[in-house]
């Protein structure tokens, strides 16, 4: 991991649903998110994304399981005003450089840079499995990234 161990941390959609949906991929990363977790912090749009992908009560209750214990301690970085204002104009300058990724804005993307703007703000580095997003959007706004 890069940085401190006091450096914050981030996880990405990516990578709760990947704790979700790959077994093997949950038992390899469980004694890092344990090792992490005292300074990990949730961010709310993760928490909305799980929440829209959760068809059904049980799926629902995984979500919570994994959103509930950082609200309990008061780890959620929720993206501010200035963080919505900046990620406005980041998608724009995205859309502008990367034509490609006008799509992507409306599937996801200003998501990412919500969560990746959130993060810097509170100087914690994002963990991702999604590289192409993150790594488009380190391109024009820089802020601390690991992708697993």
């Amino acid at each position: 991991m890069e940085g401190s161990l006091t450096t914050r941390v981030v996880l990405d959609t990516s990578v709760y649903v990947a704790i979700l949906r790959d077994a093997r991929f949950a038992r390899n990363f469980r004694s890092r998110y344990e090792a992490e977790v005292p300074r990990t912090y949730m961010s709310s749009v993760v928490v909305q994304e799980l929440l829209a992908g959760a068809w059904g009560a049980r799926q629902r209750r995984q979500a919570e399981y994994l959103y509930r214990p950082f609200e309990r301690v008061g780890r959620v970085v929720a993206p501010t005003h200035r963080v919505w204002k900046e990620a406005g104009l980041l998608a724009a300058r995205i859309a502008e450089r990367e034509p490609a990724a006008r799509s992507k804005l409306r599937t996801g993307l200003l998501n990412d840079i919500l969560i990746a703007l959130s993060a810097r703000s509170i100087g914690a580095t994002v963990v991702t499995r999604n590289r192409g997003d993150f790594q488009l959007i380190q391109a024009v706004a820089p802020f601390r990234l690991e992708v697993l």
